[in-house]
């Protein structure tokens, strides 16, 4: 009924390892797919970031060129209330769109951003847990 001799426990032990090592090089394969997706992903987000940064900077030179240009202090004030205003309000729509970017590549990719955390997080303790045995 059971066959347990050498050579059949030696090749079924193979024919295991082998597909062991098949099945760690295919999800080690998927997590670097995921990894690079994500990085894209993130790279994308930083160059929209940037761009609007550009714009805003460029805008908030024009609107100081205009303020400084007049004499009047109460519209001065006025003027600075609104690029205040106007500052805030940008920043709150690019910090909704990074959110809302973010969101959805963790939402089209979970098992890919919980690898990648994992694999991060393992990293990390296997470099702090190097450190201490030093």
């Amino acid at each position: 009924m059971f066959n347990f001799s050498k050579d059949n426990v030696e090749n079924t032990t193979d024919r295991l390892a082998k597909k062991s090592d098949e099945a760690i090089e295919e999800i080690a394969a998927q997590v670097k797919s995921t990894a690079n997706d994500l990085l894209d992903a993130v790279n994308d987000t930083a160059d929209n970031t940037q761009d609007k940064a550009k714009e805003l900077i460029h805008s908030l030179k024009a609107n100081i060129d205009r303020l400084t240009s007049e004499e009047n202090a109460a519209a001065l004030a006025s003027k600075a209330s609104r690029v205040k205003d106007q500052v805030q309000r940008e920043v709150s729509e690019t910090y909704q769109s990074l959110k809302g970017k973010t969101v959805d590549t963790v939402h089209e990719h979970p098992m890919g951003t919980v690898l990648v955390a994992a694999g991060v997080g393992l990293l990390i303790g296997y470099l702090l847990g190097s450190k201490r045995r030093e």
